[in-house]
Formats: C-alpha cells, sequence, structure tokens
C-alpha cells in the first residue's frame, strides 16, 4: 500500500481569513474539515493546523471554515470513521477531544564552562563504551542511536543530578508543576550519528513514575552535524486522559550546554541527525535525566533525593552555601 499523499490546503475561514498548510490525505483533521462543511448544520469543535513547517499553528472552530481548496484533488470518505478517534459519533467524539500544548523550559549555559568542556571530553573519550541504545527492546526501525549503560552513577552524571536538584523548584513553578519527593534519578548519556533518530513517544508507560525528563545537550564547537532537533508535539486528549500527538508542534534546537526539561508524559520526537564527516567526535551527545516520584517523601533526610522541600542542598554542593547565621 502506497504511503498517504501530502495535500496542500488553501483554506477560506470566515472574515476573509486566508491560510495555506500541508496535511496527509488520511489525517483527521482534514476529515474533520470535509465534515463540518458537507454539514448541514455548524460544529463548535476546535481544529489546530500547522503553518510555517510547525513553528506556529492555526487554531480555529469548523463553523468558522468557508471553502477548501486542495492540490492535488483529494476524495475523503465522510462515513468513515479515523482510527485515531474513537467509534461513536462524530460530534461527540469530536466535542471531547481538547487541545493540549506541550509545556518545556530551556536553559542555556546550564554548566559552567570548565564543566561544559569536561562533559564533552568524557563522551568522546568513551567511543568504546556505547552500545546500541533500546526501549525495552532494540527495535531499530524505533529508535537508533547509542548509549552507555550505567552511566547514571558516573561522576559526570552526579554533576548533573545534583545541578539539578538546585534548579528543580525553579523548573517546577515555570512548568506549572508542584514540588514532590524523589524516589530515584535516572541518567542516560546518548550518541546519535547520522541517519540515526527516536520516533515519537513519550517517558512514561504504565508502571512508569517518571515526572520530569530533562535533557543536556553536548557537541563539538564547530557543530559537525545537523538535525537532531527535538519537536514537542501538541495533543488532543480525551475525557479519560489519553492523549494523541496533533499534527502541530515545537521544535528545540540541541545546542551546545543546553538543558530542555519538559513533563515526562509529553509527547515528543528526536530528528534525524546528519552527521557528513562521520567521526564520532562531531556526534550529537545528550545526557537524559529522569526524575521519579515516590510515594511518600522521607523527612528524615537531610539532603538528597528522597526529601526535596527540605531545601537542603547535597553535599558536593554545601561548601558554597553560608552556614547558618553567616552570609545573607
Amino acid at each position: 500500500m502506497s504511503e498517504p499523499r501530502e495535500i496542500k490546503l488553501r483554506l477560506c475561514l470566515a472574515g476573509g481569513h486566508k491560510y495555506e498548510v500541508r496535511l496527509h490525505e488520511d489525517s483527521p483533521e482534514l476529515l474533520a474539515m470535509y465534515r463540518a462543511l458537507a454539514s448541514p448544520e455548524p460544529g463548535s469543535e476546535l481544529v489546530q493546523l500547522p503553518l510555517e513547517g510547525g513553528r506556529a499553528a492555526c487554531s480555529f472552530k469548523v463553523s468558522n471554515l468557508i471553502s477548501i481548496v486542495s492540490e492535488p484533488p483529494v476524495v475523503v470518505d465522510l462515513q468513515a470513521t479515523p482510527d485515531a478517534m474513537p467509534a461513536e459519533s462524530d460530534a461527540a467524539s469530536a466535542s471531547r477531544l481538547r487541545p493540549h500544548r506541550p509545556r518545556h523550559l530551556v536553559i542555556d549555559d546550564f554548566l559552567l564552562p570548565d564543566e561544559h568542556r569536561d562533559m564533552l571530553a568524557m563522551a568522546i573519550a568513551m567511543e568504546s563504551s556505547f552500545q546500541a541504545g533500546t526501549v525495552t527492546s532494540y527495535d531499530p526501525e524505533y529508535r537508533q542511536n547509542l548509549n552507555i549503560p550505567g552511566f547514571g552513577e558516573t561522576a559526570h552524571a552526579k554533576l548533573l543530578q545534583n545541578r539539578l536538584l538546585l534548579w528543580f523548584p525553579l523548573m517546577a513553578k515555570r512548568l506549572g508543576e508542584r514540588l514532590f519527593p524523589l524516589a530515584s534519578v535516572e541518567s542516560q548519556l546518548t550518541a546519535a550519528g547520522s541517519g540515526q533518530f527516536f520516533k515519537l513517544h513519550a517517558d512514561t508507560g504504565p508502571n512508569s513514575t517518571r515526572v520530569v525528563s530533562c535533557i543536556y545537550y553536548i557537541h563539538r564547537e564547530p557543530r559537525g552535524f545537523s538535525g537532531g532537533e527535538l519537536r514537542l508535539y501538541d495533543g488532543l486528549e480525551d475525557d479519560s486522559g489519553i492523549r494523541r500527538a496533533a499534527d502541530t508542534y515545537e521544535t528545540v534546537e540541541p545546542v551546545s550546554n543546553r538543558l530542555l526539561v519538559f513533563p515526562s508524559d509529553e509527547l515528543h520526537e528526536a530528528m534525524p541527525v546528519r552527521c557528513p564527516s562521520g567521526e564520532f567526535a562531531d556526534y550529537r551527545f545528550a545526557v537524559t535525566t529522569w526524575l521519579h516520584r515516590s510515594e511518600k517523601p522521607d523527612f528524615s533526610a537531610r539532603f538528597g533525593w528522597g526529601h526535596f522541600h527540605c531545601g537542603v542542598v547535597a553535599p558536593q554542593f554545601a561548601d558554597s552555601v553560608p552556614a547558618s547565621g553567616e552570609g545573607a
């Protein structure tokens, strides 16, 4: 079976507004718009469509749609039920889907220059320790990159983990997350060369306790690769909380010494990398750290991941904090 065609659409909305978008011919948004034109009663459901290659979005109620010009011509089956929609009436199904915008935070120059250079030198020096990245099993159609098993126990991982401990209250506030006690922290160092990627996914699962995902990017300057951006997808969420990806997204560039933070249930995708030299030192490196929620805080803990609310920093940074009664 051939791949669905990409259709160029010129939309005319009430008030004389006109937009040009591209969608695949099997897109549920495309079917929803044609159904709105064919319906004798105007609908109130919301449609969100990508503009400028996903850097912007057009949102409107289908009742405002006046006409569609498609190139090439497209024929849709208005009686068909999209696979991504629940098997129920069109109006009830569409009204139950709520738009969801991905939450994320970008912090540039996250580590000190010397710390960043040391992190890059470590990644390059560990070339022989990298293995093929896996999810629950190795699937080259879903994920292609390299990682180091056990990296989370290294001194370089602990540096990032403890720095995140200091930043967490501010990150949680910016993301709209309440502070929570941590059960554990998990870190992974990855390397991506030409053609390597990680397709659309979320970092959570049925029994996962991951709450926050933090990606720290590392690479040589000048950059020896292109691509490798991370897309954070808009979502459509039903009443049960099940979310699927929309066609629109936000893109975050893999800038060296940049930290990207987002809730672990956000849908995201690492785009393919292109590395003309093929040299390992020119790969895109990243350290991903996941913060896991504990069922209850450990109020006996004086520092560390078990008791985030106490405000006492980890021992590695205790020397920089004034003792009680000293400093401001």
